[in-house]
Formats: structure tokens, sequence, C-alpha cells
């Protein structure tokens, strides 16, 4: 192989077609998320409402609702809302942020699916249905939210294909050899996360990256972790001026993925090994690039899932001490105005 030196990388060309996928992907989420929203949103609504009240039911129906919402930020912003207008107690709501943080893996898993060659087919049927339907009926809206997923998969593949010339550039490479370091790709991604506020767009990032062949598992894992991290911020955003019991909310979706991350970034081996052996099959140790580019990217997913399924079943049975130690880390204000019965 050509090693291309920087004079032969077109960088316009790529950052172009990075930043436009980007952005067509985010786009594509909104869209679907809104048009799901206004097409199925009240009845999602009254379920989470009604089913919050029973830790283990809050924590399926949160999964449940992410799932179809598919945006862990839309339903964490719904259930601070609902703790903000006091339809559920703060303790009622962690049960539901451990379903969120499953709920969010399906958008994921739909991501590693090599759908993105019928993006273009889901925008064509979405928009001839958008178009002929009554902009009233609920199928409209839900039409929308298949003209988002078409876009969502056409991002993703644009972005794969923006960074197939880097392939054998060396800064390139030696910046992602660097992600070998697990701590070093866990704040890497988490920085980023927080910088465009969608942990599904920055793990589609991570797995149109694996395609290409340029990640380890372990760098790989590590960047799902830091994705995990990076999108709580935006609820802390949300939260920020609202009642104490709404920033707690907030706070507890940061303390239940920061435990899962200081867990399981120690031992990032053994976890990829539970990988393996939880899809029943022996582990893998892809060296080459044609091996991680085809063993890498389904990893990812079953990373994302396993991380938030393990979170629920070591946390689901503590929620009360969760809650009682995130009111700590966020006490009471002075002012009795803030309490309301």
């Amino acid at each position: 192989t050509m090693v291309a030196d920087a004079s032969s990388v077109d960088w316009y060309d790529i950052s172009n077609r990075l930043l436009g996928g980007l952005a067509l992907s985010l786009y594509g989420m909104k869209r679907m998320s809104s048009g799901l929203k206004i097409g199925a949103g009240d009845s999602l609504r009254d379920i989470l409402k009604r089913m919050c009240r029973n830790r283990f039911l809050g924590m399926i129906t949160g999964m449940m609702v992410t799932a179809l919402l598919s945006s862990s930020s839309a339903s964490s912003v719904m259930l601070v809302a609902f703790v903000d207008e006091g339809y559920i107690s703060f303790d009622q709501s962690i049960g539901a942020l451990l379903g969120i943080n499953i709920g969010t893996t399906l958008t994921v898993h739909l991501m590693a699916f090599k759908i993105t060659k019928y993006s273009l087919a889901f925008i064509t049927i979405g928009y001839i249905l958008y178009a002929s339907l009554d902009k009233r009926s609920k199928g409209h809206h839900l039409s929308e939210a298949l003209i988002g997923l078409g876009l969502l998969f056409f991002g993703m593949d644009m972005m794969g294909d923006s960074m197939r010339p880097l392939r054998n550039h060396q800064p390139f490479l030696d910046l992602l050899i660097s992600m070998d370091n697990t701590w070093t790709a866990i704040a890497a991604s988490t920085v980023f996360t927080l910088v465009i506020q969608s942990s599904a767009a920055v793990i589609g990032i991570v797995i149109a990256l694996a395609r290409e062949g340029f990640l380890t598992q372990q760098a790989a894992v590590a960047m799902v972790l830091g994705a995990n991290i990076g999108t709580t911020g935006t609820s802390l955003v949300t939260s920020l001026g609202k009642k104490v019991e709404t920033v707690r909310v907030a706070v507890a979706y940061v303390v239940l993925k920061a435990l899962g991350v200081i867990l399981i970034a120690p031992m990032i081996d053994h976890f990829i090994t539970f990988l393996y052996k939880s899809r029943g099959e022996d582990p893998q140790y892809p060296s080459s690039k044609i091996e991680k580019s085809e063993l890498v990217p389904d990893l990812i997913p079953h990373a994302h899932s396993l991380f938030n399924i393990l979170i629920a079943v070591l946390c689901l049975p503590f929620t009360v001490s969760i809650a009682r130690f995130v009111e700590m880390l966020v006490p009471e204000t002075q002012r009795k105005g803030t309490k309301q019965d």
C-alpha cells in the first residue's frame, strides 16, 4: 500500500462530506423523533406517566418509549418534564432512566445493519406518503419519521465514504492508534458527544470508522463508553434553572453512566470477551485491517446494549440508594418556594 502524504488527501472534500453526512444524520434523527412524537407522542406520554409508579415497569416503559422515539435525549427530557410537573417523583424516575439507557441502543443496532443501501428508498416512500396523506393525520407525521430514518442512514453512508481516502494517511492512522489507550478514547468520544449532543450519531461515526478497518476492538468499545457519558450533557443542560427534583433526574443520569464506565473501563478486555460469550461465540482477536473491518462494526451495537443492560441489572435493585446518593450531590435549596407538594 502506498502511504498517502498530506498533499494527496483532499481535506476539503473529506470534511465537506463528513460534516454534510453528520448534519444529514442529525437532522434525520430530529425529523424521525419529532414525527414519532407528534404521531404517537400523546399515547407514549400517558403510558410513561402511568408505568413509572413501579421501578420494573418504569424500566420496561422507558426502554420501549426510547426505542420508539429513537432518542434518549427526547425521552429523558420528557422524564425531566414529568418530574418537574410533579407527575412522578424523582425516586420513580430512576427505573425509567435505566430503561431509557437500554432503549437508546436500538437506533445503533439499526445503524449497524446494512440497511444503509435502502436509505433512498425510505426517503422516497416516506415522501410519497407524506405528500399524499392528510396533514392532520397520524400517518402524515409517521411518514415524516420514515424520511428522517432514510436521511439518518444516507448521512451515515456518506460519513463512511468520506473517510475512505484516509485509509493510507499516516497522521490519521497514528491518531487512531492513540485511541488504543482506553481513557484517551473515552475522553475523546465524551467530548465529541457533548459537542454534537447525540450519542447515536457519534456511535454511527465509530461504526463508519470500524467498517474501514481503522479501529481495534478496545478503541471501538472505549469510544462507545465515552459516547454514553457524553450523551448525559443534553439533559443536564435542559435541567438547569429548574426545580431541585428535576436537576436530580439529570444528575442521576450522569451518575448511572459514570458508574458503568468506572466499572467496565479498567477491565475492557474482559468485557469484550464477555461480549463474544454473550453472543455464543469464542472471543476473536482481529489484527489485520480486513479482519477488523469485518468483526469490529458488529461488536459496537452489542457493546452499547450490553453496557446499558449491565448498568440496569446492577442498579435496579439499588434505585433507592442511588436516589439518596444523588440527593446528597444535589441538596434541597434554602428557599422553600422550590418545593411543591
